[in-house]
Parts: structure tokens; sequence; C-alpha cells
């Protein structure tokens, strides 16, 4: 049964082939045990069909592991990745601008408290939203913006902010947190104004050069000879692997690329100087980026002294699980090592399914609208009046699209007890509201 996919707007049985790098072990002859059970499981997910990039973890004595992992069998040569490729980064941007702000901070150059009206005198509402309220998504600014349909990689940092001027608060400022992109490109603007150029320049100059981070970054705002071994995005369609072209829907803002190495790098900068531990919860320093075609993440145990990064050229991999597997095996954990999913349906009332008729807000990811109808026995998903797929029952409120995959989509109620659904998609699972 072929996959059937959402078509989303923002947020396998071949033999594994490994790039010819030797897996690299630091400090010690003999690779730690915890490396091989790594290596097991990346391997089982590359051969799935369910990773293709680059793998570096460092443990607490300082050995560190770092692989390359390619999916065999796709004849499309921009899939084929090694350690030296520049990955786009995402909303990893999002966590060298906090870092850059902790350093404007401590320099007295900016306070957290700060009202963007100081800024942006013309902001409407700006002298309700913080600098600290923009750091935290708790501006009430939307994911994107909702006001222009055009190709934001075409306009200027300068357009853009005018653009987000334009935009409703979806909340009062600082009474709830939602995930904005706008809040943080105001943050790339005040950053770069604050130091007296751009957030490029600003990264360039106190982070990339004087870390050593050579082959890191930006896309629009850093000369294009610096981007000379890019990892160009893939996705899965129609169970062939295919290159997307580069997102001109992006902004020039925020828009990074990095190399493995050079983000252990940064890593290691702001675990060893004190003032950036700021970033961390419950000393933990991480963030993640992606979008479609592109997957990354970072992860910095300043307790437990460890180091996890991941850069990927293809979205269909399992996200949370990999992520969250990749810690258990850094605290010593076991874990399930990945293998081939085979779920089935059965069958469940008509009644049942009919009282999951409705259209659903996925809010956290920019407000993606799904509308599930009850037709010819089934339940059938619409996104923008075309039909996205048919959901199989698991059991009476867990459904899925694809027998070989994990993702779901479940009904369920909210503390107030009204129906709402969640929503996995590529390896992320979203709350959605019912709204109709």
């Amino acid at each position: 049964m072929k996959r059937t996919s959402l078509i989303i707007l923002s947020l396998v049985s071949l033999t594994l082939v490994f790039c010819k790098e030797e897996s690299k072990s630091n400090k010690k002859e003999m690779q730690p045990e915890i490396f091989s059970v790594i290596n097991t499981y990346m391997s089982a997910l590359t051969e799935l069909k369910q990773f293709n990039g680059v793998l570096l973890v460092e443990d607490s004595l300082g050995n560190v592991f770092s692989k390359a992992y390619n999916i065999e069998g796709e004849e499309i040569s921009t899939l084929k990745v090694n350690l030296q490729h520049q990955f786009d980064l995402r909303s990893i941007a999002k966590l060298f601008a906090k870092a850059s702000l902790i350093k404007l901070e401590n320099e007295g150059k900016i306070s957290f408290d700060q009202k963007l009206t100081e800024f942006f005198p013309e902001f409407p509402r700006g002298d309700e939203i913080t600098i600290d309220y923009l750091m935290h998504h708790q501006s009430g600014l939307g994911r994107e913006l909702s006001n222009f349909d055009g190709l934001t990689a075409e306009l200027s940092p300068e357009e853009v902010i005018e653009l987000i001027h334009q935009e409703e608060l979806e909340f009062e400022p600082g009474t709830d947190t939602r995930y904005s992109n706008l809040g943080f490109q105001l943050l790339y603007k005040i950053i770069g104004d604050v130091a007296g150029g751009t957030y490029a320049d600003y990264l360039r100059t106190n982070f990339f050069d004087p870390i050593g981070m050579k082959n890191t970054g930006s896309h629009y705002l850093d000369p294009k000879g610096h981007l000379d071994n890019y990892a160009f995005g893939h996705i899965l369609k129609k169970d062939s692997i295919k290159m997307v072209n580069e997102d001109e829907s992006d902004m020039q803002q925020g828009h990074t690329y990095s190399t493995v190495e050079d983000m252990k790098k940064f890593l290691d900068f702001i675990t060893e100087y004190q003032i950036y531990h700021a970033l961390a919860e419950d000393g933990i320093i991480t963030h993640a980026g992606g979008t479609k075609g592109k997957r990354a993440w970072v992860y910095a145990d300043l307790i437990k002294g460890y180091k996890i990064i991941f850069l990927s050229n293809y979205d269909q991999i399992p996200f949370s699980n990999l992520t969250k597997d990749l810690i258990s095996i850094m605290n010593g954990d076991s874990v399930e090592i990945p293998k081939e999913v085979n779920r089935k349906a059965v069958k469940i009332s008509e009644s049942i399914m009919k009282k999951y008729e409705g259209t659903y807000d996925f809010v956290d990811a920019g407000h993606i609208i799904i509308s599930i109808k009850f037709e010819n026995g089934k339940l059938n998903a619409y996104q923008k009046g075309e039909m996205a797929g048919e959901l199989i029952p698991e059991n009476d409120s867990t459904f899925f699209w694809d027998p070989k995959s994990k993702e779901s989509f479940i009904f369920t109620k909210d503390e107030e007890g009204n129906l709402k659904a969640l929503m996995d998609f590529q390896g992320v699972r979203w709350d959605g509201v019912i709204i109709e």
C-alpha cells in the first residue's frame, strides 16, 4: 500500500552503504560500547530508509564518534552526504540568536525587559511586548506571515519587519506560548541593529570566526563562496526519493548553514562559558530545526557532559523517536533497534467514526486546517478542499495512513472534555483543536 501524505505548507529494506570516511574516536583507541550501540541503531534506521545525513556524539570523557549515513539504492546523486557537507540549520538559527542576546545583555547593550517600541517605535502594541517575550514565543505573534503571498526570500529584512507590523496578535502578550518565526525575525533585526550591521554580520564576527566555524554562514547575507558543499534537501514522493527545490518562502535573516563538526565547536563554546548556561532548561541546551526535505538537531547535557548533533537532508525521519532514543542511549538506557512496522487495520462502528467528523486547526503547525469527513464507510482527511488521505482505524481512537509507518492520527479529549486530534507528521506530533 502506498503511503498517503498530508500536503503541509510551513514547521526501508535497502542495503545500507556508508561513506568511506572512518568513524572517528578521539582520546581512546577503542570505541566505547555506547558508540557501537548508536551505530547499530543509526544503521538500522538508515536501512529502513528513515535517515540520511550525518551524526556526531561526544561522551562525558570527550570521546567523539561521527559518521555519515547514506541510503543505498537511490539513483539521485544529491542525496549522498559526508561529514564535510553543509546543511540548512533552519530554526537552530534561533539558538544562535538566544546566545547573541545573552552576550549583548551581559555587555549591557540590551535588556530582556526592553519593549519592542524601543527598537520599532511604530510597532502596534509594541509597548506590551518585551525581548523576553519574543525569545520565549510569548509575544502573541503568529508562526508565519498571514498577509503576504509572494516569495519572502526576495524581501529585504526591512520589508519583512514592515509586514510583521501589519500582523494581528493571536493572544495577549505574555499570556500564552505559541511558536513564532515572526518574533525571531524581529530579534534578528534587533541584534543586527544594536551591533550596527546585520544579524549575519553579528554571528560571523562574534561566534563563527572566533570559534573557527569556517564552514558556517548565512545563505543570503554572506558571500556565496562560503557555501561550496551544500546538502540539498530531499523528500519521499510516490515511493521515490526526490530532491526539493530550495525554499523560496524562506526569509533572509536567520537562514544559516553549517557542518556537523562546526556545530560541535559551537556547542563546545556555549557549554564552556558560564554565561551561555542561561540557554539551558533543567541542565539541557537543545534546539531543533526543519522544513521540507531537511532536519537538524543539537543537544548538550551540561550535567552529564555529553553532546549529540544530527543534520539530515531527508525529512522522512522519526524525529521525536530518534531524539528520545539517542538521549536514552547516551544515558546508558536500553532502546529498541528500529525495525519494519506492519500495522493492522480493524473494523470499528460507523457511529464512532462519525463522531470524529469536523475541522481541526493545528495551531502550532502554522494553523494547518484538516477536515475529517465520514464517506462511504471511511474517514477521509481533506486540506484546502483536496483529499489528503484515508484514516485507517487501528483501534477506536487511533488511525494511520500507512501500515509501514508509526505515524498516527489520534482522536482524544482536552482537559475540558472537548474533542481534539493529535497528528504525527514526519516524526513530530501536533495538537489540533476542533473549530467546526
